[in-house]
């Protein structure tokens, strides 16, 4: 796979990346090729969320994607449970399908969250689930360009992401429209989300900035940068 990736690359007028992070990636030879171009993000209806906005009974924690190791799920549930004794109105819901299920619900019987942590599976409308959210949070231990964390900000939440190689750090602004932790490190994740469970200022402050997140990716600036690279191999 390797040697075939090498061929065609070498052969490509054009390699278009996601990320930044993604192109320095790259050796000299290839980054004279190519180009990044992210995905756009679509804007989303924006309800006034009642838990921002004046507190409730209960408080939601979504999370979403395969239920696979890269998404870091199991990280998460980890982060949660040192931390549900302190937030008992909070509850973790993890929207999504894949091979780890059972081994997540095992994680998450044996530190007790069997009434805290849910797993719908997949849903048709995620962006519903999303606009009822208090806090999304992004676990991934590797990442392209997470549509997921895109969706989330897009629809005004506030939002969690580990440090992962790509994608993340050139989505969220951090401390003015999210917050980024290290990589894989579950103390600083749990701190981070204790920190915005803790205090309703902040997940407004970082909500209310998530939305510009559309304007800095938006369809017609994606599509102009993706018409130049078209204009320059065809003609």
């Amino acid at each position: 796979m390797g040697k075939l990736r090498n061929w065609t690359y070498l052969s490509a007028d054009r390699i278009v990346v996601q990320t930044q992070r993604i192109y320095d990636c790259l050796s000299p030879q290839l980054q004279a090729r190519a180009c990044v171009i992210p995905n756009p993000i679509l804007s989303t209806p924006i309800r006034k969320h009642q838990h921002l906005s004046k507190g409730s009974d209960d408080f939601s924690l979504i999370a979403m994607g395969r239920l696979n190791e890269q998404k870091g799920f199991d990280l998460l549930i980890q982060a949660f449970a040192k931390i549900k004794d302190k937030h008992p109105k909070w509850k973790l819901t993890i929207l999504g399908e894949g091979s780890l299920r059972s081994q997540l619900e095992a994680i998450r019987d044996s530190l007790g969250l069997s009434q805290h942590v849910y797993f719908p599976g997949r849903v048709k409308n995620p962006s519903d689930y999303l606009l009822e959210a208090d806090l999304f949070v992004l676990s991934s231990r590797f990442e392209g360009f997470p549509n997921a964390l895109c969706e989330a900000m897009a629809c005004g939440r506030p939002v969690i992401s580990f440090d992962c190689d790509t994608g993340p750090r050139e989505i969220i602004r951090n401390g003015v429209d999210g917050m980024l932790v290290p990589n894989e490190d579950v103390f600083a994740l749990t701190q981070a989300m204790d920190s915005l469970m803790s205090d309703q200022k902040k997940r407004q402050n970082l909500a209310a900035k998530a939305p510009e997140v559309v304007t800095k990716f938006s369809l017609d600036k994606v599509m102009e940068i993706w018409e130049k690279v078209l204009n320059d191999v065809c003609y």
